[in-house]
């Protein structure tokens, strides 16, 4: 025991970071703590051939990102080459951050399958190198039976219950967002941070989800940074009439993301700014490479990472 806390001491005084977190106030480097992935639905959902994914995975290669981001559809077909799907993400230098799949949770009687279910989608995307796994949700249904904040709370209970099993498999579970999730009052935002377990669920902040009806990004970003584990950065301009927002270039709509960006920058935080430029979904942008290049050049003049 001497002899460790002598070796710590020695790497304090030589002003070196054990692990993670600051020494003496002063944040790791940016480039060592924050990442920078793509979200493949530039290309489509999903995507198949496998032949093709790897294509994109060498346009995102070429284009500057560190890992992707993709529908639970584009890999489960191949669940069962899981280690040579993995090698070959790896062998493009662009491993798999997480498959982005879909539940509901807020039923109790049928919880526990839906549970099941994702845990094995954890268990076959963690044999394909992910280190996250990322759920998203439709809104909730009305009902005459059960308030809404009542399946809120039913499905934070689900939430930790999937978070334990991602835990299990070695990922971190991140819950992503739609603009349903900020309305009403309390809203289920405000349920799922309250009751779900931050050691075992953390966001996935998609920041273009919350624009214009949702809080800030900005301001949300600031508030709730430590619990988030990766975020989606996109921007937008507000839809004609009040409808739907209309996605952009980064840095060329109305979402203030450098202010989004700002907590994280010079503080010791630790995770994935992810690029999710879309705008036809399913369907693929006219030009992908152009766009995410736009993108990643942006994200590099705003963080300098």
């Amino acid at each position: 025991m001497s002899n460790r806390r002598e070796f710590v001491r020695n790497c304090a005084a030589a002003g070196l970071a054990i692990g993670f977190g600051p020494i003496w106030g002063k944040p790791r480097p940016r480039s060592e703590r924050i990442k920078i992935g793509a979200q493949t639905n530039t290309f489509g959902v999903p995507i198949k051939p496998l032949d093709r994914l790897f294509e994109v995975l060498d346009t995102l290669a070429r284009t500057g990102y560190a890992s992707f981001e993709t529908s639970v559809g584009s890999l489960q077909p191949y669940k069962d080459r899981a280690a040579e799907c993995r090698k070959a993400f790896e062998s493009r230098h662009v491993p798999l951050l997480a498959a982005h799949t879909s539940g509901k949770l807020w039923d109790r009687a049928r919880q526990a399958d839906e549970v099941s279910g994702l845990a094995a989608i954890a268990g076959w995307s963690a044999q394909m190198g992910a280190t996250h796994m990322i759920m998203s949700s439709p809104a909730l249904p009305h009902s005459n039976e059960t308030p809404e904040t009542e399946m809120a709370r039913i499905k934070a209970e689900g939430l930790n219950k999937v978070g334990d099993a991602c835990r299990k498999e070695g990922l971190t579970f991140c819950y992503h967002n739609h603009t349903a999730e900020f309305e009403g009052a309390p809203s289920q935002m405000d349920i799922l941070l309250k009751e779900t377990d931050p050691k075992l669920v953390w966001l996935n902040y998609d920041v273009g989800n919350a624009y214009p009806k949702g809080p800030d990004p900005a301001a949300f970003s600031a508030e709730h940074y430590k619990r988030i584990a990766i975020y989606h950065l996109k921007d937008a301009v507000e839809g004609p009439a009040g409808g739907k927002p209309v996605f952009t270039d980064l840095g060329a709509g109305k979402i203030d993301l450098k202010g989004v960006s700002a907590p994280v920058l010079d503080s010791d935080w630790q995770g994935w700014l992810v690029v999710e430029r879309e705008g036809t979904w399913p369907n693929p942008l006219p030009d992908p490479e152009g766009k995410l290049r736009q993108c990643r050049q942006y994200i590099r003049q705003i963080t300098g990472i």
